[in-house]
């Protein structure tokens, strides 16, 4: 593997240790490779290539907010580009360095300063693991309750500049709902604090600006953000329905009835059998009121047992067969549902549930499926690694609608979708007027190059399709440039304000360059 050294002089890299301390910077090609990418699935496939098309020329670490300043000031004497790093997990390219530049890793800022246990409110630097802060709070009696799957390897800065949104937002909300103030660093290295309050203020709420920028505009340090009460108890259960349109009207039903359970998940025909695969439904065996299999479903079943085996790539680069036997299952949808909080108050959130899901005849499957969900639910992401070491790809995409356009756009994905991958979903983060559908799709090809073709007119047909039904294109993985072509459509004639507005704060363009649809 060959790499160009960093375009950096022995001078600049004397002067950003001055900033952060000579052990806080690097331009060894092993780190710079290292933060050349993040997971976006194609990102994935270069690597696997010995392909790094954008590898950055320094990595910098500082400890405080004042470092990261005075390196952002450093950066607009040197016409550099700032690229703002976390953990490196998401899968939106939203931390490439395109043009190079300086990758602003903030992973040593990873303190609670402060927590108000009065107000429950902590002041959480930006560089802190998911996970991490948990541990943290949980002793104190608290939690965030902000529970992404990534929870193991993403940070709260990463949330915050994706809008991102975790397995219990039904109850807790998304990140954006958790905040009451930011601190952040504009390019010119100002250090800016939005006062943390509750509600009211006749203000423009600049938190809602920032948030979900991506880096664009400004590198979040800090965020003031609301606390809970660590739940005293939690309750599961399960539900089988016979067909989608079920299964949502029962999820729409709970959402409107101002029930907030901390999750309602809802998974289609084909990721209901997947899901019979894992172990989620083992504790239906032997009871009388559960039905056998039918054919088709112990086909599918079938084929992705097989998935497990060295067939793999073969299975994936035919995607329609798969495709279209999905398309003849009998309906048959399971619910997984969680309440929590007071023992009274869950006991009776899940009493509702349960009147509402008998009303739209779900079936009741008991608790070990909820329970297997919760055990298992960080473990998705880490064995899609045994599809791309098969040489296919697999990737997700997560779009959001109203309760009235949630078959439609599902369905229109679907036949978008379903030439080039196999592809099920499951329906999640639901509100009292909508949710978010999470779509799963994996192919392969002979070559690189069709797999990259593919996975590329995939996308675009995809999002297209997600337009036409009237959903938007993210509701929490962010855009970065894997979503950013259809950003300017989605914003539409507001689409001159937000680029008046990321000239106006960045007018040389330094920050994460070429994200959220921007030049």
């Amino acid at each position: 593997m060959r790499l160009a050294s960093s375009t950096l002089d022995l001078k600049a890299v004397e002067e950003l240790g001055g900033i952060v301390g000579k052990a806080h910077v690097s331009v060894s090609l092993p780190d710079r490779v290292v933060h050349s990418r993040d997971m976006w699935p194609r990102s994935v496939m270069w690597t696997r290539r010995g392909f790094f098309p954008h590898v950055p020329d320094v990595i910098v670490s500082p400890g405080s907010t004042e470092e990261a300043a005075e390196v952002l000031r450093w950066a607009v004497a040197a016409d550099c580009s700032v690229i703002p790093y976390g953990a490196g997990s998401g899968v939106c390219a939203g931390a490439l360095p395109i043009r190079g530049g300086l990758i602003l890793s903030l992973k040593r800022m990873d303190r609670i300063r402060n927590l108000d246990s009065e107000s429950m409110v902590a002041e959480i630097e930006a560089g802190i693991y998911g996970e991490t802060l948990e541990r943290r709070l949980n002793p104190m009696g608290f939690t965030m309750g902000h529970f992404p799957s990534s929870i193991y390897c993403s940070t709260l800065g990463g949330y915050l500049a994706a809008r991102s949104a975790g397995q219990m937002s039904s109850r807790y909300g998304k990140i954006e709902d958790m905040v009451v103030g930011l601190e952040f660093v504009t390019p010119d290295g100002v250090i800016h604090r939005t006062r943390p309050m509750s509600k009211g203020g006749g203000r423009l709420d600049w938190n809602q600006i920032i948030l979900g920028s991506e880096g664009t505009l400004a590198v979040i340090t800090a965020g003031w953000m609301k606390l809970h009460r660590k739940p005293e108890h939690r309750c599961f259960q399960s539900y089988h329905f016979n067909g989608l349109r079920q299964g949502l009207d029962a999820m729409r039903r709970v959402m409107q009835a101002g029930v907030r359970p901390s999750v309602l998940r809802l998974y289609d025909e084909l990721d209901t059998i997947i899901a019979s695969t894992h172990g989620g439904m083992t504790e239906e065996e032997g009871r009388d009121d559960i039905e056998e299999p039918t054919f088709l479903q112990k086909q599918v079943k079938e084929t992705f047992e097989s998935l497990k085996s060295k067939s793999l790539a073969h299975i994936l680069k035919r995607p329609s067969v798969i495709n279209r036997l999905s398309d003849k299952l009998p309906g048959k949808c399971l619910l997984v549902v969680l309440t929590e909080g007071r023992k009274d108050l869950a006991l009776h959130d899940m009493g509702r549930v349960r009147a509402i899901c008998e009303r739209v005849d779900g079936r009741d499957s008991g608790e070990g499926p909820a329970r297997y969900w919760l055990e298992h639910r960080y473990s998705v992401s880490y064995k899609q690694s045994k599809i791309f070491n098969s040489g296919g790809w697999v990737d997700t995409m997560e779009v959001a609608t109203t309760w009235r356009d949630m078959e439609s756009l599902y369905y229109g994905v679907k036949k978008a979708v379903a030439p080039h991958a196999f592809i099920m979903a499951h329906f999640s983060h639901a509100y009292r007027d909508g949710c978010c559908i999470y779509f799963s799709f994996a192919s392969s090809s002979d070559s690189d190059e069709g797999m990259e073709d593919t996975y590329g007119r995939l996308w675009q047909e995809a999002l297209k399709a997600v337009h036409d039904h009237g959903g938007t294109i993210t509701h929490h993985h962010g855009v970065g440039l894997s979503k950013g072509a259809m950003l300017p459509v989605e914003f539409g004639d507001l689409w001159p304000v937000f680029q008046d507005i990321k000239l106006r704060i960045d007018p040389k363009n330094r920050m994460n360059p070429g994200k959220l649809g921007l030049r």
